[in-house]
């Protein structure tokens, strides 16, 4: 009988201790955001308003941004400029599958990374002061090196 309780509260323990480890996917985001956070962006969970196709109306979607400060902010910047992966009729093309809410123009590299991103990606907001990388974070750290690099290039683009 000793030895049943002994191996009952053994048991209990174990149970207690594996239902407080998150799950394998919960620690592969943390990881993710540990990587960001060595490479200088700034993670956040956010919810953000996005453009319908003919700009009526906002879809309010949670996801996880990754952003990335300005040392000075833009000051002929007056208002965000968005990167959407869908297109809004007033918006202009800049890749395939890529609309931005003014004229810009990304190097080569820039719409690789994109299109790296196609189906995983939000939006990209750049402010005056930071530039915002919004997505469901579906990949590795490869995605996540690779979105420094996308946001430190976009963040030396000056609008026209």
């Amino acid at each position: 009988m000793t030895a049943l309780i002994v191996i009952c509260i053994v048991l209990s323990l174990m149970g207690s201790a594996l239902w407080i480890m998150p799950p394998k996917k919960e620690r592969q985001r943390m990881a993710l955001r540990m990587q960001a956070r060595q490479l200088n962006l700034t993670v956040q969970l956010t919810s953000i308003d996005l453009p319908d196709k003919w700009d009526k109306s906002m879809i309010r979607k949670k996801v996880v941004s990754y952003s990335l400060y300005r040392a000075k902010p833009l000051a002929s910047l007056s208002k965000p400029v968005w990167i959407l992966p869908y297109e809004v009729w007033k918006y202009d093309s800049i890749s395939a599958s890529f609309w931005v809410s003014q004229s810009m123009t990304l190097t080569e590299r820039d719409k690789g990374i994109l299109s790296e991103f196609e189906g995983r990606i939000e939006g990209i907001k750049i402010h005056a002061g930071s530039i915002d990388f919004f997505w469901q974070e579906q990949g590795d750290e490869a995605c996540v090196e690779a979105i420094a690099e996308l946001l430190k290039s976009l963040s030396s683009w000056q609008p026209a």
